[in-house]
């Protein structure tokens, strides 16, 4: 088996995990703790707020203002958004900036206007030796998608924080056994705050023209593959 990979979520089940009633500075933190635990950083954490065009949503230019007072200077206008990068040291002053306007507005299907987004790609360790998993390497796979725009061989999360909190995961395991499933995914779930969907694990498989295919999974509670 080539490699075993979670996307959670697709966007046909809402694109991402939605973290209930976890409080966005809860779910931050145990978002960086599940980072710090059990991944490597394959380039530098992205933090950035983006301000959208909601559709049916009145004035909020004065929110707008109050956000590129707090952190303009580097503002992106792509599309119908305008994305601000700031830095790590600024990240309490944007969990604060968030209490501050909290409740954000909303239109009819609850969608607000600013949100702060935390971006990481990274390498998933191995419990057992504190190291990466070998074979995490994009190249090795010849640019094969899991995703769209997430190649084999590669993991990251998007945590989104507005009126509420949501994580977006792409993992994957390379030459996965049951052993190494059996230590490394209860170890990932224990440190994230979302449950991993049982539906959403594939596992892919070379074919005799040399292609990969995929097929889904159910990992059981003793984490073994079907």
């Amino acid at each position: 088996m080539a490699a075993i990979t979670y996307v959670g979520l697709p966007i046909s089940s809402g694109g991402a995990h939605a973290l209930g009633r976890m409080s966005r500075r809860e779910a931050h933190d145990r978002t960086m703790t599940f980072l710090r635990t059990c991944t490597e950083p394959v380039e530098p954490i992205e933090y950035s707020f983006t301000a959208l065009n909601v559709p049916e949503l009145g004035n909020v230019k004065q929110l707008e203002h109050e956000l590129q007072r707090r952190f303009g200077g580097r503002s992106h206008p792509t599309g119908d958004r305008q994305r601000i990068a700031i830095s790590p040291s600024q990240v309490g002053d944007a969990l604060t900036f968030l209490d501050d306007v909290d409740p954000q507005p909303t239109n009819q299907w609850g969608m607000a206007p600013v949100w702060f987004w935390i971006s990481s790609k990274f390498r998933i360790l191995d419990p057992a030796t504190g190291r990466a998993l070998p074979g995490q390497a994009p190249e090795r796979y010849t640019g094969v998608e899991y995703e769209s725009s997430v190649p084999l061989g590669s993991s990251g999360l998007r945590l989104m924080l507005d009126k509420g909190a949501k994580i977006a995961l792409e993992l994957c395991i390379p030459d996965p056994d049951n052993q190494v499933l059996g230590r490394v995914v209860p170890w990932i779930q224990a440190n994230l705050p979302c449950r991993l969907s049982p539906k959403q694990w594939r596992a892919w498989t070379p074919t005799k023209s040399g292609s990969l295919k995929a097929r889904r999974i159910t990992l059981s509670q003793e984490t073994e593959l079907d």
